[in-house]
């Protein structure tokens, strides 16, 4: 009897098996991609070693456990980017723009942040080190378990707080002071008792 032949897996089965099966990782090295366009791109788990990615555009990128190491971003734009658990080594992000993101979980280290501007990020449980994030615009952002050097930002913030609403405000500080209750009472001049 001849043999017959195999049966040709279903496209619902090979579909099935693509999303399931992990491709290996895209590495860049040494590239200059300055002003390049990622755009619904699937980076999970990429690696940038030496790339210039300056005034690049990542739109819908999932760049879950990603590794960027001495990578560019300055003027990057960074909309909708899925960054969670992505490690960040000696990044430059100055004057990026980073929205609606998730770098929940990443660690970005020795990175120059300066004067960029994240607006709706999740940053829960992300860590800084090292990095320069002078003039940095954190806008509608989650910061739960966000460190900096150390510092959980969020505990910082629940102390000042705290502080802030236990300690009277500087007018009723005026009013609590005796004689001071920042009121004006005009008093009449006293005349000298007749015959003295």
């Amino acid at each position: 009897m001849a043999k017959k032949p195999p049966i040709a897996p279903s496209r619902a089965d090979t579909a099935e098996e693509q999303v399931t099966r992990s491709a290996k990782p895209e590495r860049f090295h040494g590239a200059t991609l300055a002003g390049a366009d990622f755009d619904d791109a699937d980076l999970r788990g990429a690696r940038f070693h030496n790339v210039a990615l300056a005034g690049a555009d990542f739109d819908d990128v999932d760049l879950r456990g990603a590794r960027l190491h001495n990578v560019a971003l300055t003027d990057a734009e960074i909309d909708d980017a899925d960054l969670r658990g992505a490690r960040l080594h000696n990044v430059a992000l100055t004057d990026a723009e980073i929205d609606d993101a998730a770098l929940a979980g990443a660690r970005v280290d020795n990175a120059d942040a300066a004067s960029t501007r994240w607006s709706d990020v999740s940053l829960r449980g992300a860590r800084f080190e090292q990095s320069d994030l002078r003039d940095v615009a954190i806008v509608g952002c989650a910061i739960e378990g966000l460190t900096i050097d150390g510092v959980r930002v969020d505990r910082l913030l629940d102390e000042a707080r705290r502080r802030q609403s236990a300690s009277p405000s500087p007018e009723a500080k005026k009013a609590a002071l005796p004689g001071k209750s920042g009121k004006t009472t005009k008093t009449k001049p006293r005349r000298p008792a007749p015959g003295k």
